[in-house]
């Protein structure tokens, strides 16, 4: 029981992490210097930091921290005796594929509406698109029902 404790604690944490590497390190310069000559060390800078990548990531976090909170909560309420081992795994990593999936059509609709959606994003911008989508990747790796029933009141979604 334990280390579920600890993963769910620690996939928190890296969202915490990403999302602060997401909010407060400007990337243009970076992916300008990448331009001229290839560092490894500024191109993971770029993939944890820039605002696509960075999203990624935050859903994927998003969609796996729901999936153990559910877990967490599901073996306090029937006991861990009850709980299938191999069951929890794969909804575990299911919610973390609902989240990267969430996040794929996030994608998908914001470059059918703007021709490059991530150019010129403030950081308030950013605090308002990281927190919807991470709140929408959580629900659908806690609850994938809820989040069918939230995306069913959207016109045409």
């Amino acid at each position: 029981m334990i280390p579920k404790y600890l993963l769910t604690f620690g996939c928190l944490i890296l969202w915490l992490l990403t999302f602060s590497i997401g909010a407060f390190i400007d990337t243009n310069p970076l992916r300008a210097e990448l331009n001229q000559a290839f560092n490894l060390s500024s191109f993971l800078l770029v993939v944890s930091a820039w605002i696509p990548t960075n999203l990624g990531i935050l859903s994927i976090l998003a969609g796996l921290s729901g999936a153990l909170c559910r877990s967490l909560l599901r073996s306090l309420e029937v006991g861990i005796e009850q709980v299938r081992p191999a069951k929890e795994g794969s909804r575990v990593i299911g919610g973390g594929i609902a989240g990267l999936m969430f996040y794929l059509s996030l994608m998908a609709g914001a470059f059918l509406l703007m021709d490059d959606p991530f150019e010129t994003t403030t950081k308030q911008q950013y605090f308002r698109i990281a927190g919807v989508v991470s709140f929408m990747a959580f629900l659908a790796g806690f609850r994938p029902d809820l989040l069918r029933r939230v995306l069913d009141k959207i016109p045409g979604f």
